[in-house]
């Protein structure tokens, strides 16, 4: 039995290419949506994001049924406004605190379920808005300082925002950019392209690498800036756009980057490259390392399939599945289970695997976005709890049906 608190905001259905089919769909899911999930809300975007990132704090709330997490996201206007990015408040239930007269048991579900009307008004809120040059690409925080974001766009520029020297958003109603606290530069190699790969290094502060579609790999250590500009301390031409990097997560020194045809894997102590392989004939577009399992890494492709890879014998793949019907947007391992890996998808869908289950590994799917998913990330604070956001201009916060869940 499961506790279910659900807050909607229908997405505008008169927008962009949303046929009949994908509306009815939608209904569909939408009827069935207190069956499959114990917690969800859907809001809706002035601008559709091509991020989100849960930050890895919980705050108390002055409503004793909820604590607060927050959320990062950017906005993919497409120079038709001011673009931004944004911190939200986000609400999380905390159902060991529900009062029991504010609760249910509905005979159909056989479920217990909260009577919302019993509960105040719970509502995703902006804490922060800082105005953005260009698109936001890819949004991240840094690791050890979350108050440091990095943000990349679609004329080349990398820039480093200190949260805490912008006004909140009561104060950022103009058309004026924020001051950028440091521009990301590379002296050797000009580049005026899209950005959609950065990764900061979970184990040396301060290091980021990022990867543009002309092929050049950058590397920075922002501990070293003295003034608002900065170069790279080191940088590679991969031989192809770039459309995903990452630090393997148990060591301070190695990238890895894929690219329509290659995965490249570079050692930032050398010039030299240590891991060269061809993809394939399908695009890679999204690397994932395993974060309990040093070896272990996944990569979404542009066919929907998933393929799961162990460094140590590049030449054989572990696992193949085919996972979407469409083109894969991100791929990210559970942040503890290491056999649970998301991946999410032009498809409209966000899916669930167990890797565990080498016959049939999708065991959840997420199917309220009406277009592609552009990207999702797992809370830190909430084993079950994941963030999503479309094309439609849809930010969802979900967390699958104990039912579904409990025995993994």
């Amino acid at each position: 039995m499961a506790i279910q608190l659900q807050e909607q905001v229908d997405t505008d259905m008169d927008s962009g290419p949303i046929t009949d089919n994908i509306q009815h769909s939608y209904r569909i899911w939408k009827k069935n949506s207190p069956f499959l999930y114990d917690y969800l809300i859907t809001h809706s975007l002035i601008w559709p994001s091509l991020t989100c990132q849960f930050f890895p704090d919980l705050y108390s709330s002055t409503n004793e049924d909820i604590e607060i997490q927050r959320l990062l996201i950017g906005t993919f206007t497409l120079g038709q406004q001011i673009d931004s990015i944004s911190i939200l408040q986000t609400p999380i239930p905390l159902l060991s605190n529900i009062n029991h007269n504010k609760i249910n048991f509905n005979n159909d579900k056989s479920e217990i379920e909260i009577n919302n009307s019993q509960i105040p008004s719970i509502r995703i809120k902006t804490l922060q808005k800082i105005n953005h040059n260009g698109d936001v690409n890819k949004l991240k925080y840094m690791p050890q300082k979350p108050n440091i974001l990095a943000s990349s766009n679609n004329l080349g520029n990398l820039v480093i925002y200190e949260r805490t020297k912008h006004s909140n958003v009561n104060k950022t109603i103009s058309d004026q950019l924020n001051k950028v606290q440091i521009n990301l530069k590379n002296d050797r190699v000009e580049s005026s392209v899209d950005i959609f790969a950065l990764d900061w290094n979970k184990n040396k502060e301060g290091y980021l690498v990022s990867g543009d579609m002309n092929g050049i790999l950058n590397l920075y250590d922002i501990t070293k800036y003295k003034n608002d500009e900065m170069n790279q301390i080191n940088y590679w031409n991969v031989d192809g756009g770039v459309n995903d990097v990452e630090w393997l997560p148990t060591h301070d020194s190695l990238i890895s980057s894929i690219t329509d045809t290659n995965l490249k894997i570079y050692d930032i102590r050398s010039n030299e490259n240590i891991v060269n392989e061809r993809y394939g004939l399908i695009s890679g577009n999204s690397i994932a390392w395993n974060p309990s399992f040093a070896t272990g890494f996944a990569i979404g492709d542009s066919a929907g399939y998933i393929k799961t890879y162990d460094l140590r014998n590049l030449k054989e793949v572990v696992g193949e599945f085919k996972v979407h019907n469409d083109s894969i947007t991100q791929v990210k391992w559970h942040p503890k289970k290491h056999n649970i890996l998301g991946s999410s998808s032009t498809d409209h869908s966000v899916k669930l695997h167990n890797f565990a289950n080498e016959t049939e590994p999708t065991f959840f799917q997420h199917l309220g976005h009406m277009l592609g998913v552009n990207d999702f990330d797992w809370s830190l604070a909430d084993d079950w709890l994941l963030s999503s956001v479309g094309d439609d201009n849809s930010l969802h916060l979900w967390k699958p049906s104990s039912s579904v869940t409990k025995n993994l």
